[in-house]
């Protein structure tokens, strides 16, 4: 009106500058809005999953026990990565969106306030709309997180497990299930996006009638000469320009939504306080002579409904090879678990040098606690570095020692560059003996004084279990060393041998004393040197001669294959 019907060029003018002037502080804010929410993003991205590694540090064993790994791991990932989008985007639009409704709302009702009214009408029923649809799609999108998490388990199976899928030529029947989880994941994603679908167009529905309600009040107020024809094209514009930030709720809603489901799945994980931590007024280790004692020690899975170990008490003292034996299942594993503070017992105490485990911190506890794992682990690194692992600052010198007192000295220099030779992930290329070694290295140069071998020498020969145990004997003076076992020639020089069966020690002695009784022990060890005498026998009977017509044909029928 002011300017184009008065034909005002002045105010042309002004109006134009002012339109640049206003494009330069919105190009100024967006950059700084932008950059803001990536950074916020980002920095919360970055907490949340420090936050979550840490935390993957300190709980317990049982709550892995109960959890998959791909769950953890799309916590890990995926989940943030939607709080991180959402704080990006979503809060950008948020602040761009609020900005312009404000600015427009206030400029509507500058120019009339009947038409201001009936342009903002539908906004009570927008935000009612965005609160029912935020409600109703967060379910949705929290079973697409948690199916996403089983997708990644399978996945994560099936990378880790490639040999035993190919072994048993199940790769068809591996790929059907990896399907079937996707297509899972994407039938969850489709009722996520049907409801996304539903919403949107109502948002612009909404939109248009507040349009369609200027524009018919609006023109009664002109052909009434109650409003001029340039009012009512600005409060047409001005409702039109609404839709963006309307088109924006809709999306904004959605990410919050899918944020939220996701936030679920992060702080339940955050929030999950471990049952095993240091106390308060626990203090470091100091002077250890490794006397380890179990008092009446019961224990249970959390997972499981009976107890696990049945009222254990024994004692072991400085310096002493205490070994567990007994059938799968009967709770030796159990036992070396408690002693780390792996888990806790349900009632009893485990002692150390007389002191009660749990009055120690976690960190020097373990450090005085080396384990060698009945399954190794080895990381994706040199072998210095594994070795080294619960060591940094060992010199090259003192992993040596630790590897040749292990037996794998010499199979390291073969290595192509030796101890700075890099293992394949999981230590791939190597065999079960080799890894076993490396293990037992790691554990030596930590210097423990408790030292805990989970049937480590399973992968390995005769000899080198023997040539092991030697340096093993040698080197553990002064450290009490548990030695899970089966076999009898590794447990038979023992200081003490005790003897597991449905969770409860049912025998101990040596070996001497416990071939003396009647029991698993005895029945292990006929079992094992029959065997033996079964082989010698056999091996006899192999290289007696031949009756006389029995090695003339022999060698007949040798000379024709061999012609």
């Amino acid at each position: 009106d002011n300017g184009i019907v008065d034909r005002d060029l002045d105010y042309l003018g002004r109006a134009a500058l002012l339109i640049v002037g206003l494009a330069i502080l919105q190009a100024g804010f967006t950059f700084f809005r932008t950059y803001g929410t990536h950074v916020l993003a980002e920095r919360v991205g970055n907490d949340l999953r420090n936050e979550l590694y840490a935390k993957f540090q300190e709980l317990p064993f049982q709550f892995y026990d109960r959890s998959q790994t791909g769950q953890l791991m799309s916590r890990a990932t995926d989940d943030i990565n939607n709080i991180r989008n959402m704080l990006q985007f979503s809060m950008r639009a948020i602040i761009q969106a609020v900005g312009m409704v404000a600015v427009i709302a206030v400029i509507l009702f500058l120019e009339n306030w009947l038409l201001a009214l009936i342009a903002l009408s539908t906004t009570p029923f927008l935000a009612w709309w965005g609160v029912r649809f935020s409600v109703s799609i967060r379910p949705m999108w929290l079973k697409v997180q948690q199916q996403f998490g089983v997708m990644t388990t399978v996945l994560q199976e099936n990378v880790a497990g490639g040999r035993v899928v190919r072994a048993y030529a199940q790769e068809s029947q591996e790929s059907e299930r990896f399907e079937a989880e996707l297509e899972s994941l994407f039938q969850h994603n489709l009722q996520a996006a049907n409801r996304w679908a539903v919403s949107y167009p109502m948002t612009l529905t909404l939109n248009a009638l507040s349009v369609a309600g200027v524009v018919w009040i609006g023109g009664w107020m002109v052909l009434t000469g109650r409003v001029s024809i340039g009012t009512l094209v600005a409060f047409e514009r001005y409702t039109s320009m609404l839709q963006e930030p309307i088109r924006w709720l809709g999306m904004v809603v959605n990410r919050i939504a899918q944020a939220i489901a996701s936030g679920e799945r992060v702080f339940e994980v955050l929030d999950t306080r471990p049952r095993i931590r240091s106390r308060a007024d626990a203090r470091p280790m100091t002077s250890v002579k490794g006397a380890v004692t179990f008092d009446h020690v019961n224990f249970r899975y959390s997972s499981a409904r009976a107890e696990t170990l049945h009222d254990i008490s024994f004692e072991a003292v400085p310096g002493q090879m205490v070994a567990l034996v007994g059938p799968t299942g009967s709770g030796k594993s159990s036992v070396t678990g408690l002693i780390p503070r792996f888990y806790d017992p349900t009632s009893g105490a485990v002692r150390i040098d007389g002191v009660d485990i749990r009055e120690f911190t976690l960190e020097s506890l373990r450090h005085e606690v080396g384990i060698v794992m009945q399954e190794t682990f080895l990381f994706s690194m040199t072998v210095r570095e594994n070795i080294s692992y619960g060591r940094p600052e060992a010199t090259i010198e003192q992993v040596e020692i630790a590897a040749r007192a292990a037996m794998a000295h010499e199979f390291i220099e073969r290595m192509s560059d030796g101890y700075d030779t890099v293992i394949g992930e999981r230590g791939v290329t190597l065999s079960g003996g080799q890894k076993q070694r490396l293990a037992i290295s790691r554990a030596l140069l930590n210097d423990p004084r408790v030292l805990i071998l989970d049937d480590s020498t399973a992968s390995v020969d005769s000899d080198t279990e023997h040539e092991i145990q030697t340096a093993l004997r040698t080197l553990m003076a002064n450290r009490t060393t548990f030695v899970i076992a089966q076999r009898i020639n590794t447990v038979r020089d023992a200081d003490l041998i005790l003897v597991f069966e449905e969770g409860a020690i049912t025998q101990r002695g040596t070996h001497d004393e416990l071939l003396e009784q009647r029991g698993f022990y005895r029945e292990l060890y006929d079992l094992q040197m029959r065997d033996q005498d079964d082989a010698q026998r056999a091996m006899r009977e192999a290289f007696q001669p031949l009756p006389d017509g029995v090695e003339a044909e022999s060698r007949a029928i040798a000379g024709k294959v061999v012609s």
